[in-house]
């Protein structure tokens, strides 16, 4: 891609600028967040002390996991008046109790309840570590809030029941533990599958969260290795990997346009994107399957143009590389197929294209399409498969069989087709570019934390409205110079005005006796000039002569990966979320430095990118506390409710 000096500083600085932004309050590490952990299967009684007598607002528990029914009283020893009873339930996040009593001492009766830990699918693919459901909860940490709206000191535990030395666990970390609790100290949304998942991994347990392959899960167990069992190690990884999408839509955005401006407009745009920021920012999968599909998109972009360059004989080794980064997309989320088929048609279309020319039968060109290379990537698919089931390999290792591995994709796929088809937040794949909706929310609400003196801790899943909505209208020219759609319709206008004229021309003419015809010698006929190979140059840049024949394969390769990732979803009748549109947001991305590659070089183009970019970032900056969990007042958080269906914070 011919990188130079100016190339590798623009890719550092995105990505730095990126790394320090997402890593900012991902999450508690391990010098700030409770670890030592009391499990419990029987009631037990207890009491705690604060010290002095004060307001008691809350009560919060930091549950790892199982669950419990609490009694709560307050009063002195030996005298004793219940304040609240509730149940406690969840994976490694906070419930809580109100309390609402002045006190010096907290009583706490704490009941076991029924805990099933079974994963996913146990019934047709059961695990040797698989336990049935009995009594079990077990609490890392126990805080209080006071009238101040800060977090009282527990002074001390006295145990009134059977004895348990492990009770002090529940408050050994008094000074770590984050009280009122936001994201930064808990699971939220699905972190607590796939954390919760990575976490079984670690500890040499069969994944709880069964329904997706175990690639993402596993990559995130390693974040967790290195860095701890805490909200930064489960989801480090996931900011790395998106760091690692800078420089890869960079490259993309080089290799598609050959400047210097479409690579740092793609990577520019990415960087600043909302959905990418949040996500990235989250204990889930989703975000190495962007990865892995921009990898094998830029492998696939690499051995596309060689074919086009130098046809078909040139080396397939990118096109090898591309097979395996889908796989290892694939063996993280099914999703990524779409823009694979996407690859696979862009091929295809290639050869039918070259094969329209060969002077052969119906079944001879059908003979040579399956021709190198398509015969190898039958091999490729076998490829596919081997990496898929490899990943596999630690739940073999934990006992189940390859049969049992086999047949729970079937299960896999029964839950996907047959989820439900609405959700609360869940919204339709046609509002997702347009970041708006008649129905249900758009923003996908992950978690909100209330906080003392009417601030909150919201975090939402949407898109930055500039590159997304400056994005589709992109998307949306593209995809006429794409199809060539001005030259269909001067064609169509064209042949209308022609038979219009030859109507016109039978009707003025006087009809004349027929004339026996001369014996003449037909012409041969000139046969087509045959059509040049495809290249990249659009056609605005060649000659007049040639522009109707050249066709723009930056826009054919931007559009077709885009709607091939995005409208499998017009189709899918389970509950959908906006953050299936994330494997196509670096299309969007792509689909706006077209035009500011393209226009770049004019003065008009430039100060309108300059301004898009500026837009961008203010975007981004004003929206930051709603995709990042800040705390700001509820006051801010309701003047970025733009629309109705945009939800931040109740």
């Amino acid at each position: 891609m011919h990188l130079n000096k100016r190339d590798v500083l623009t890719i550092v600085a995105l990505s730095v600028i990126f790394l320090a932004i997402a890593t900012w309050n991902v999450g508690a590490g391990a010098a700030d967040y409770p670890v030592s952990t009391w499990e419990g299967t029987e009631n037990r009684t207890f009491y705690v002390d604060l010290g002095s007598s004060q307001h008691v607002s809350t009560v919060y528990f930091l549950v790892k996991s199982g669950n419990a029914s609490v009694n709560v009283y307050t009063g002195t020893p030996g005298n004793w008046s219940t304040a609240q009873t509730s149940t406690i339930t969840g994976y490694s996040s906070w419930s809580s109790i109100s309390v609402g009593s002045d006190s010096r001492y907290l009583r706490f009766e704490v009941q076991p309840g029924r805990w099933d830990s079974r994963p996913n699918f146990y019934w047709s693919v059961p695990n040797p570590t698989d336990v049935e459901p009995h009594p079990f909860v077990a609490i890392s940490e126990i805080t209080v809030l006071n009238q101040s709206n800060q977090k009282a000191q527990i002074v001390s535990l006295t145990n009134e029941g059977a004895a348990d030395a492990d009770l002090t666990r529940l408050v050994d970390e008094q000074a770590i533990a984050e009280c009122p609790p936001t994201y930064i100290s808990k699971m939220y949304f699905d972190e607590v599958y796939f954390a919760r998942a990575s976490r079984d991994y670690l500890n040499h347990v069969t994944s709880f969260e069964r329904t997706h392959p175990p690639m993402g899960k596993l990559i995130q167990a390693s974040g967790m290795a290195v860095f701890g069992d805490n909200p930064f190690g489960w989801r480090i990884m996931g900011v790395i990997f998106g760091t690692l999408m800078i420089p890869l839509m960079y490259l993309l955005g080089k290799k598609l346009f050959g400047t210097w401006i479409g690579g740092f407009s793609a990577a520019f745009l990415l960087t600043f994107d909302f959905m990418h920021f949040s996500m990235a920012r989250m204990g889930t999968a989703d975000t190495y399957v962007v990865f892995f599909s921009l990898m094998a998109q830029l492998f696939f972009l690499v051995y596309f143009m060689n074919v086009i360059k130098h046809g078909w004989k040139t080396s397939v080794l990118p096109l090898f590389g591309a097979f395996v980064f889908f796989a290892l997309g694939f063996s993280t989320k099914w999703l990524s197929m779409w823009y694979a088929l996407g690859l696979i048609a862009l091929l295809a279309a290639l050869r039918i294209r070259g094969l329209s020319k060969l002077k052969a039968s119906l079944s001879a060109k059908y003979v040579a399409f399956f021709n190198h290379p398509f015969a190898v990537i039958l091999g490729f698919v076998g490829v596919v498969v081997g990496i898929y089931f490899l990943t596999y390999i630690p739940d073999m290792l934990l006992g189940n069989s390859f049969p049992q591995i086999f047949n729970l994709q079937f299960e896999m796929y029964g839950f996907h087709s047959t989820l439900t088809a609405s959700h609360t937040y869940s919204s339709a794949w046609w509002s997702w570019p347009l970041l708006v909706s008649y129905q249900g929310y758009v923003p996908l609400w992950l978690d909100i934390t209330y906080l003392p003196n009417s601030v909150d801790s919201t975090i939402s899943a949407m898109g930055n409205p500039a590159v997304w909505w400056v994005g589709f209208a992109c998307m949306i020219v593209l995809t006429e110079r794409a199809i060539r759609g001005k030259e269909i319709l001067s064609g169509l206008k064209e042949k209308i005005s022609k038979r219009r004229r030859a109507k016109e021309t039978q009707v003025a003419e006087p009809q004349e006796a027929p004339v026996e015809p001369a014996l003449a010698v037909e012409p041969s006929p000139v046969p087509p000039e045959p059509e040049p190979t495809p290249t990249l140059v659009e056609p605005e840049e060649a000659s007049p002569a040639s522009s109707k024949r050249k066709w723009n394969l930056a826009a054919i390769y931007i559009v077709a990966v885009f709607f091939f990732s995005w409208i499998p979803y017009v189709f899918i009748t389970r509950a959908t979320f906006i953050y299936h549109f994330y494997e196509s947001v670096p299309l969007l991305c792509l689909a706006a430095a077209y035009f500011i590659n393209k226009y770049w070089n004019t003065r008009k183009g430039k100060i309108a990118a300059v301004v898009f970019f500026a837009a961008v970032v203010v975007l981004f900056v004003a929206f930051y506390p709603v995709i990042s969990g800040m705390p700001v007042s509820a006051e801010y958080i309701h003047k970025l409710k733009w629309f109705p269906s945009w939800f931040f914070a109740p």
